[in-house]
């Protein structure tokens, strides 16, 4: 069977190259007809002059489709050139953006960690097939722009990536993972770059809409925890919420929050003792994943150890790596349905990504430490 494939090789990549073409283009086209999540009504009334968080906060929902707003204050500055066209357009020029983010995310990473042409194109195919990326451009989401702007400043260590990795800001349950980072590798230059884009953006955003500076502060997560309220079942703050704290509480909520944030220090402070950077980053970006709420789509955070474990294939738990990227990419969603025990299933495939990275940590150190590498 190896001898098989290996023969066959060329044919078999032009085979996948043709069905991962026609997969991709069915979800643009998807896309095109559906993009419900893309925030371009709370832009659009940003740009009017209103404040769509104290908007929403006091009507208790949104205006339009499943645009919540519950984004940072950048995002809509971001937003400027959709809002002036027609929601059609709009929606269909940020699936085109999208797209240039699905394709630049694994060649920079690829490019810059030096894999061959041929994994290149074979992780190539995976992103642009799997379902969180799919899911993405399908929807509209902002996934793919988050995980462009955390990847910039492990690939590219300049000011500029750290400035612009501040734009991942506008996603607080992903985002804030390069600020913390920052804070434990005491790079504060770094953190401070960071955190300029999100403060100007803020700063546009209480000036254009003569909002109050402070109140608009918190505004945004006021309306994510206090109105939105958003859990799953297969991360640490949403278990906290379902079993262990009343939400009706507020101060046990934001106490959940703080002790989330430490535990995550906790796992941060254990990964950059990692001296490899590229799996650095593929574990650092698992993070958000294991302790706040994400849906499918956010998954594509787990792409880098994707890359990561097939460029070090030879070693046995990148191959475990690699494969439960895959599982989760093509299959999970399926057998989460099959066996429809989600309050089982989900928690157990928490525990997983947690006994996975830690695994990969103690592997690496107790390698490096014998003088062996996996690069």
């Amino acid at each position: 069977m190896y001898n098989f494939l290996l023969k066959n090789k060329k044919n078999i990549l032009v085979f996948l190259i043709l069905i991962s073409v026609i997969s991709f283009l069915d979800t643009i086209r998807k896309g095109f007809l559906n993009g419900c999540d893309f925030q371009w009504q709370p832009a659009v009334l940003f740009w009017e002059g209103i404040n769509h968080y104290q908007k929403f906060i006091s009507n208790g929902k949104s205006d339009f489709l499943c645009q919540g707003g519950e984004y940072a204050h950048l995002f809509n500055v971001i937003l400027y050139p959709y809002t002036l066209v027609k929601w059609e357009i709009a929606r269909g020029l940020w699936v085109f953006t999208n797209i240039c983010f699905s394709l630049a995310i694994p060649i920079i990473i690829c490019k810059n960690f030096n894999l061959s042409k041929y994994k290149t194109i074979i992780l190539l195919l995976i992103f642009l097939t799997c379902y969180p990326t799919r899911m993405t451009i399908n929807y509209g989401q902002q996934s793919l722009f988050v995980l462009f702007f955390l990847i910039l400043p492990f690939v590219y260590k300049s000011n500029l990536s750290f400035l612009l990795s501040g734009l991942s800001s506008i996603k607080y349950s992903t985002g804030y993972i390069i600020f913390f980072d920052y804070l434990v590798k005491k790079q504060f230059k770094n953190f401070i770059l960071a955190s300029i884009p999100y403060l100007l953006g803020w700063f546009i955003y209480f000036s254009y809409t003569n909002s109050d500076p402070i109140i608009n502060f918190f505004e945004p997560l006021d309306w994510s925890l206090n109105y939105k309220q958003y859990t799953r079942d297969a991360d640490i703050y949403s278990l906290l919420q379902m079993y262990f704290i009343d939400t009706n509480q507020v101060y046990l909520k934001y106490f959940s929050i703080i002790f989330v944030f430490i535990l995550n220090l906790f796992f941060l402070i254990k990964i950059n003792k990692l001296s490899d950077n590229f799996l650095k980053m593929s574990l650092i970006l698992i993070c958000p994943l294991i302790f706040f709420p994400h849906s499918n789509y956010d998954y594509v955070l787990l792409f880098p150890l994707a890359c990561y474990s097939l460029l070090n294939f030879e070693n046995l738990i990148n191959k475990f790596n690699f494969f439960f990227v895959i599982y989760f990419f093509y299959f999970s969603r399926i057998i989460k349905h099959l066996l429809n025990v989600d309050w089982l299933y989900q928690p157990t495939l928490l525990t997983f990504i947690i006994v996975l990275l830690f695994l990969n940590i103690n592997l690496n150190i107790q390698n490096s430490s014998k003088g062996k590498t996996y690069e």
